[in-house]
């Protein structure tokens, strides 16, 4: 008898050890509920000006190290950064950037074309870029959505020359958060991103009429 009760009592002992005791009993944890965001925001207007005869190639961004992951990080105190659990951008910072300002290029009409780095067509310049900060900063009961992304212009017919790189500059945009929640950063990062995106494509078109 003692021996049939010292086997149950391993029995159960094993089984609590392997399955964290909630299979044994029937308990289940319930699934995280993760929530996914991505950018959403009209196409910026362009000015009224003549299209031009390049194609252009936006390359995917490359992002600080800070930033290169989906998950949405957020500031509240100098020289810190946390990021949220539940909450995740859809795809990276860099992909989500260069990705809308393909996107924001091809709608304009003021080029040729716009393609993404994937494509096998043949390109007269290509965009690259650096995503810098990509965050929410906290202060107090309000939020701001920070964006900074580093544009480079560049000549494909010059690139292994001193010429290649035409343009080079910082883009900086800091956009009020409507509240504390999550979808309202959504969509002030999201403003910031048309903001920046139609300052780019006067610039690079701007380059490119000289």
């Amino acid at each position: 008898m003692p021996e049939t009760v010292l086997r149950i009592f391993m029995a159960m002992l094993l089984c609590a050890v392997l399955l964290g005791g909630h299979a044994c009993t029937g308990i289940r944890q319930a699934p995280i509920d993760v929530h996914y965001y991505t950018l959403e925001y009209d196409p910026p207007q362009p000015e009224e000006n003549a299209p031009l005869p390049y194609v252009l190639r936006i390359d995917r961004f490359q992002a600080s190290p800070l930033y290169d992951s989906n998950r949405i990080v957020f500031k509240v105190k100098p020289f810190k950064r946390d990021e949220y659990v539940y909450h995740k951008w859809r795809a990276q910072p860099g992909d989500l950037a260069s990705f809308f300002l393909m996107r924001d290029f091809e709608e304009c009409a003021l080029f040729k074309a716009a393609l993404y780095e994937d494509s096998v067509l043949p390109c007269t310049h290509i965009v690259t870029g650096v995503v810098e900060e990509f965050y929410q900063e906290v202060d107090g009961k309000s939020a701001e959505a920070v964006l900074t992304v580093v544009i480079t212009l560049i000549d494909n017919h010059e690139q292994n020359s001193g010429d290649a790189a035409l343009m080079q500059k910082r883009y900086h945009v800091r956009q009020a958060v409507a509240d504390m929640e999550i979808p309202s950063f959504a969509g002030a990062m999201s403003a910031a991103m048309q903001h920046l995106s139609a300052a780019v494509i006067r610039d690079v078109y701007a380059r490119l009429s000289q």
